[in-house]
Formats: structure tokens, C-alpha cells, sequence
């Protein structure tokens, strides 16, 4: 009887023992999926951890990240109130539970809680380079350019190393100074990506960072080196195709343009600025039947984005350049008829060139 006893005592211990295992083996697999950015599956093994272990602190620690990352961010928020539910005093990580929340907050633009959340971590954790940043990133959301680069300067002290806060500095500078080509704020932004890119060469958005600052300064040389880059990384993103395309079709490229904007359309074949910028390589090329077929694709797109659009100004105008360009090459087709309605249709959007054009095309005053 005595032998039985502690058999079942024995059973009793090691089943509660595998137990209290089997959320810590969920937890080892859901860091694993979030160290390696597969958040969709780190969470599901933090729910199963939680439904195990409902007071698992770590495991909501890492689901709030993980929400985070997935957008989630009412949830993230939920699971950080989870952690003070259950620890009632400051720990070491307390500061970092209150920088998650802060995070969140920040994400869903209410900057009152993101500010007090911030605060809170900073008074835990002071030497903290990510809580600069998320300060920083607060900062150039309320516009308060100075107090972000003093920010993002402190977090550079603490990890000189990470590629993001140099990139970050230099998005806040062409924002903040707004700098002319070859002056002193062009080159502090253009070494800022420059040192980004040699601590990360292969991150696809410090490429498009410098590629589009480049563009915009007029150095189209270096902006295009830039995008062949992007295409070499992630060939299956349309943006480089596109900006690389708008480029060709300045410098009159028309055969390569189109080349880059039928790839893009390939991989993204809704986002309608593809088809107008090649409707007008081909009607430049006087394929006006390919152009018609483009410039109609646009219409079509912009028509459903500006449904779902509350502020419709700028599309409209899009809009209706984009019926005069196919007004135009109605026109060039013979089909007058329609290209008349096409150049009402932009009058009618508010683009009053569109009148003058049917007036001279169409014959009516």
C-alpha cells in the first residue's frame, strides 16, 4: 500500500511538472517564429502558452510585441494592462512593458498616452536607445523636429551600431531642413543613409530612402543605381519598377520605361499610375491602341479609389488628366465622338483646360 502511495504521489508530481512544461515549450517555439519575423505563427503558440498558463508574464510580454508587429495594437495594449494586472510592483522589465505600450499608443496616433507611457519607461530606463527612437518617432509625429534629432542623437550614443536610427535621422533632417543639392544639410542626410546602408547593405528601404532623396535633388544618375539595387533585393516589389520606369520616361526612354511599368503592373496589377505613366510612353510611341487600353485601365482604377476616398481633390484632378490624356489619344485615333465626352469629363472634374480642349477639338462655343 505504502509502494502504491508513492507511485501515485510520483505520477501526481511528474504530470503536474510536464504541466507546467507545456507553455514553456509553446513560449520556446513562438520566439523562435518571432526571431525569425514569423509573427502570424509566434502567436498562435502564445495563445496556446496563455490558455496553459493564463498569469505566463513572459509569454504576454512577447504577444504584446508580437501584436504590435502584426498591427494589433489595441491588443498589444490589452496584453501589457494583462502584465500590471499581475505584477503589482516594478520589476527590471517594467520599463520595457511600458515602452511597448507607449509604442502602441503612438502607433494608433494617441500621443497623450504615448507621451505617458514614454515617460514612465524613461523614469524606469533611461539608457534605453529604442525608447529614444519611439521618443523621436513622437516627436516628428507632433512636428517637434528639434527635440527628435536631440532623441534620435541620444540613442545613437547608447548603440552607435543599429542602421535605423541613422536612416530615421536622415528622413526627420529632409523633412526638418528641406535642404538645396549640394549644400550642408544635403550631404549630413546623404551620410546618415550612406552610414545606414553600410551597416545594413542589404536592406531593400535604405535603398529606396537615398533613391528617392536622390530623385528629388535631380540626380537621377544615382537614383537609378539605387533602384537596380532594390530590383537585385526584392525583385517582386513594384515601387523600384515604377520609379525607375518614371525616369526612363523623362529622359524619353519610352521602350525601357514601358519594360519597368509592365513589370510593376505584373506584380501589382491595381495601382493605376502604372498603366497612365505607360499609356503615355505609348502614345508617345503613336501606339495609340495600347495607349486607349491603358489610359482606360487607369480610369477604371482611380474611379473605385475615389469611391472609397474621403478626401477627393487630388485624386479627382488625377482623374480628369487622366481623361484628357485619353481624350487625346481619341483623338489621334479618330474616334472624335469619344474623345469629346473625354474632354467634357475632365471639365466636368474640374479641370477647366478640358473645356478648352473640346472647344477646340470638338467645335462647339
Amino acid at each position: 500500500m505504502k509502494r502504491i502511495t508513492i507511485v501515485m504521489f510520483l505520477l501526481i508530481y511528474l504530470f503536474g511538472d510536464l504541466r507546467a512544461q507545456v507553455p514553456r515549450e509553446y513560449f520556446k517555439f513562438a520566439k523562435y517564429k518571432y526571431d525569425n519575423r514569423d509573427f502570424k505563427e509566434s502567436k498562435v503558440f502564445l495563445d496556446k502558452a496563455l490558455a496553459g498558463d493564463p498569469l505566463y508574464v513572459n509569454a504576454f510580454y512577447l504577444r504584446a510585441e508580437t501584436n504590435y508587429e502584426l498591427g494589433n495594437y489595441h491588443s498589444s495594449i490589452n496584453d501589457i494592462n494583462s502584465i500590471f494586472e499581475i505584477e503589482k510592483i516594478n520589476t527590471s522589465f517594467t520599463g520595457n512593458y511600458y515602452l511597448t505600450r507607449g509604442k502602441a499608443y503612438l502607433a494608433l496616433k494617441d500621443f497623450s498616452n504615448a507621451t505617458s507611457n514614454f515617460e514612465k519607461s524613461n523614469a524606469l530606463s533611461n539608457n534605453n536607445a529604442e525608447l529614444h527612437y519611439y521618443k523621436a518617432k513622437l516627436d516628428l509625429a507632433t512636428r517637434t523636429f528639434f527635440q527628435a534629432l536631440e532623441n534620435l542623437e541620444a540613442a545613437i550614443r547608447i548603440n552607435p551600431e543599429n542602421s535605423t536610427y541613422y536612416a530615421f535621422r536622415s528622413e526627420i533632417n529632409m523633412v526638418y531642413q528641406q535642404p538645396q543639392k549640394d549644400s550642408r544639410g544635403y550631404y549630413d542626410i546623404l551620410d546618415d543613409i550612406n552610414l545606414a546602408i553600410a551597416l545594413a547593405p542589404d536592406n531593400y528601404q535604405y535603398y529606396q530612402i537615398r533613391s528617392d532623396f536622390l530623385k528629388s535633388m535631380g540626380n537621377t544618375d544615382d537614383a537609378v543605381e539605387d533602384y537596380n539595387k532594390m530590383i537585385e533585393l526584392s525583385p517582386l516589389k513594384d515601387k523600384a519598377y515604377t520609379e525607375r520606369g518614371v525616369i526612363n520616361l523623362n529622359n524619353y526612354e519610352y521602350r525601357n520605361a514601358v519594360l519597368d511599368f509592365s513589370k510593376s503592373i505584373q506584380i501589382n496589377p491595381n495601382e493605376e499610375c502604372n498603366y497612365r505613366y505607360r499609356g503615355l510612353c505609348n502614345n508617345n510611341m503613336n501606339n495609340y491602341s495600347d495607349a486607349y487600353e491603358d489610359f482606360s485601365k487607369s480610369i477604371e482604377l482611380q474611379i473605385v479609389e475615389l469611391s472609397n476616398t474621403p478626401n477627393k481633390y487630388v485624386l479627382k484632378n488625377i482623374l480628369a488628366e487622366t481623361y484628357l490624356l485619353r481624350g487625346h489619344c481619341l483623338n489621334l485615333m479618330g474616334s472624335n465622338s469619344q474623345a469629346c465626352k473625354d474632354f467634357l469629363m475632365a471639365h466636368n472634374l474640374g479641370i477647366k483646360k478640358g473645356l478648352n480642349y473640346y472647344r477646340k477639338f470638338c467645335g462647339a462655343y
